[in-house]
């Protein structure tokens, strides 16, 4: 059994049966799940070979809900990313939750942020992007936002070095970008294959030395 029926099995499993008109709870699920079950359709056909009749199958939906809720292809996978990035949001926020700026916690946030951005599906769905960034309506629009937003709690914990005596930065924007950046070492494994992706020993390796980077890019001369 391959990947994508591993993930539309489990779906299955966990979906709610639902009889009648829906209420807000049950929506909330059968959406869900449906954004579940098109992820894994985009991530192994691609946006091109995705269809919508091959989600609402897998779904166990008519063609017409996706047409009605999404309009179509296009905004289904713009749903998507959206939900996607939220979700990131909302893990991330959890992870800086109460905690105190410190290298001891910028190390755990690279190394939460590297994780997150090295998963098979995020390079997998970055990759779409790209491939798709001119082919899709709309898509340069949404993405440019989303990114901003889940690089907010980054900047507003970052932006605590400056309540140290040692640090200072000067442009919070910029330092979060690279700070980001040299945690998952830019696009260096976006553009291999799955073989080349750093075990949980390197990858501490490499965020620990991305963290001492940029704290020293950030102390006071």
């Amino acid at each position: 059994m391959n990947s994508l029926q591993n993930a539309l099995k489990a779906s299955s499993n966990r979906k709610k049966t639902v009889s009648g008109r829906p209420n807000r709870q049950d929506s909330e699920v059968l959406h869900e799940n449906l954004l579940h079950i098109a992820t894994e359709h985009f991530l192994a056909f691609g946006f091109q070979g995705a269809s919508i009749e091959g989600i609402a199958k897998s779904a166990q939906v008519s063609k017409l809900t996706i047409y009605r809720q999404y309009q179509n292809k296009q905004g289904l996978f713009l749903a998507v990313l959206e939900s996607y990035v939220q979700q990131y949001i909302q893990d991330l926020e959890h992870t800086l939750s109460d905690k105190e700026i410190n290298p001891k916690n910028l190390l755990a946030l690279g190394v939460f942020i590297a994780g997150r951005w090295l998963d098979a599906h995020n390079i997998g769905l970055a990759r779409i992007v790209i491939a798709e960034m001119n082919r899709i309506e709309g898509l340069s629009q949404v993405i440019n936002p989303l990114m901003q937003q889940s690089r907010a709690p980054v900047e507003n914990f970052l932006k605590r070095l400056n309540d140290l005596p040692d640090y200072t930065i000067e442009n919070i924007q910029l330092a979060t970008i690279q700070f980001i950046q040299l945690s998952v070492l830019g696009h260096y494994y976006f553009l291999r294959d799955d073989s080349h992706l750093p075990n949980p020993e390197q990858l501490q390796q490499h965020v620990q030395a991305a963290v001492q980077l940029f704290l020293n890019g950030c102390k006071n001369a």
